[in-house]
Order: structure tokens, then C-alpha cells, then sequence
């Protein structure tokens, strides 16, 4: 004759069950001890389960917590429990423009790490294949430098491109002269609009540079192929000099506002 006992609840436990997790076997423990020793007895027979049991109690690490000044009554943790487990909203238009800034900060990151894994990007010529590289580096320096400090970087690079082009013309380099030109053209360009709203002493170190690059624009008019570049250079570092000066008349006779209406220009 067949045994039709019925199994016991171990049999059951162990054929089908959801296993026991340590917050399940807690919040038994807290609120229904007869409860948790039934789970403690049922998990044996599962490995998975015995290990959430055989953790030790989270109860006295929890009662060394103190609560925040700010709350001074129970938290419906509960509540809070279901909205953080909850179905999360279609995320809305302004999240994907949230995403987008943080992978544009996330390039710029990538860049600079490109750049520690590459030194000698910072310093390669025209003729170098991270050439490319460094405008990259450059330019995310540029956009990572507070706005009133950004003179003396845009002054240090016009002043590097400017010799870099001497050297190309000195070489008969008309391709790495064209590209060292339109790289000192960009920062030449960027320095005569940010000097006026830099501090008085970031003006004088970019006035430094500048006054480097100057003196360099009389031998590349000799040398160049193309000297009316040289002549616009020249007539570019003239044009910064004059926004130095009339950047100091303004920031030295208080008038906030003088600047202030540059940079809506």
C-alpha cells in the first residue's frame, strides 16, 4: 500500500519557497519572535535561506544610530519603502538635457585622461599626429577655467602658437606655419575678449605673454609666407593691449557696469 502521508513542512519548504532575505528574517525578529524562529527552522533545509539567518543581527548596530535633529518622531519607513521600490515616471525632456551635459562633462574628462595617458600632446608641433590631441586638451582646459581667469591661458597659447609659426616659417613649413597661425588667430581672439573681465593680476601676467608674442612679430614678417598674417598678428596683440587698458579703467574706477555691458556686446 502506497504512503499518502502528507508532506511536512520542510518537504514543502524545500520543493517550492521564496527564498529568505536578512530584511524579511529582521523585521520578524523585531516584530514576531514565534515567527522567526518558524523561519529560522524552515531555512535549514535551504543554504540560500540559512545564510540570511545566520548573519549577525543588524538590531544592535542599528541602535547605535542617533536620529537627526530634524526628525523627532517615527519615519514611515514603510511609505518611503514602497515610493523607492515604486515604478520610476517617464523621465521627461529635461532629463535627456541633464544627460546630455553629463556625457559633455564626461567627454571632457575622457579628453584630459587622453592627455595624462599622452604628455607629450601638450607640447606637439604642427607635424606630430597629437597635434589634434592638444587642441582638444586645450580647449577643454579653456572651458574648465573660471571665466575671469581664462586670459592668461588664452595669452599662454596665442604665445606658444605665435612661435611654433616662427619656427615653421623658419623652416620653409608652410603647412605647419598655416597651422599654428589659425591656432594663434583662435586665442588671440578669445584673449581680447576675456582680458577685460579678467583681475587686475591675471591682466598683468597675460600682458607678460603678450609681450613675449609681440616681439616676435617683426622677425616673422621677415620670414613668413605670408606676411600680411604677421602684420594682423600684430595688429591683434595691439588690439589686446588696448582692451588691457581700458579693462583697468573700468575695473579701477568701480564701474561694475562698464563691464558688465562688454560682455552682453
Amino acid at each position: 500500500m502506497t504512503d499518502r502521508s502528507e508532506p511536512s513542512d520542510g518537504d514543502r519548504w524545500q520543493a517550492l519557497h521564496r527564498h529568505l532575505t536578512l530584511e524579511r528574517y529582521e523585521l520578524a525578529l523585531e516584530e514576531d519572535p514565534p515567527l522567526a524562529a518558524r523561519l529560522r527552522e524552515l531555512s535549514r533545509n535551504c543554504k540560500r535561506c540559512a545564510s540570511a539567518t545566520a548573519r549577525p543581527p543588524l538590531a544592535p548596530a542599528l541602535a547605535l544610530w542617533e536620529l537627526p535633529a530634524t526628525i523627532d518622531g517615527p519615519v514611515a519607513w514603510q511609505r518611503a519603502f514602497r515610493r523607492a521600490i515604486a515604478p520610476r515616471p517617464q523621465r521627461s525632456s529635461g532629463w535627456r538635457f541633464a544627460r546630455w551635459q553629463l556625457i559633455s562633462a564626461a567627454a571632457l574628462l575622457i579628453v584630459l585622461l587622453l592627455v595624462t595617458a599622452f604628455p607629450a600632446a601638450a607640447n606637439a608641433g604642427p607635424d606630430s599626429s597629437l597635434f589634434p590631441v592638444r587642441g582638444l586638451e586645450e580647449e577643454a582646459r579653456w572651458n574648465l577655467t573660471p571665466r575671469p581667469y581664462r586670459a592668461e591661458v588664452d595669452a599662454d597659447l596665442a604665445s606658444a602658437y605665435l612661435w611654433q609659426a616662427r619656427l615653421g616659417a623658419a623652416r620653409h613649413d608652410r603647412p605647419a606655419y598655416e597651422a599654428s597661425m589659425q591656432r594663434f588667430f583662435k586665442w588671440g581672439e578669445r584673449l581680447k575678449t576675456d582680458i577685460r573681465s579678467a583681475p587686475e593680476s591675471e591682466q598683468s601676467r597675460a600682458r607678460a605673454s603678450v609681450a613675449t608674442a609681440t616681439s616676435l612679430v617683426p622677425g616673422l614678417a621677415t620670414s613668413a609666407p605670408n606676411p600680411g598674417q604677421a602684420e594682423r598678428a600684430g595688429s591683434l596683440l595691439q588690439e589686446v593691449e588696448e582692451e588691457s587698458q581700458d579693462g583697468n579703467g573700468a575695473l579701477g574706477g568701480g564701474g561694475s557696469g562698464t563691464v558688465g555691458a562688454d560682455d552682453g556686446r
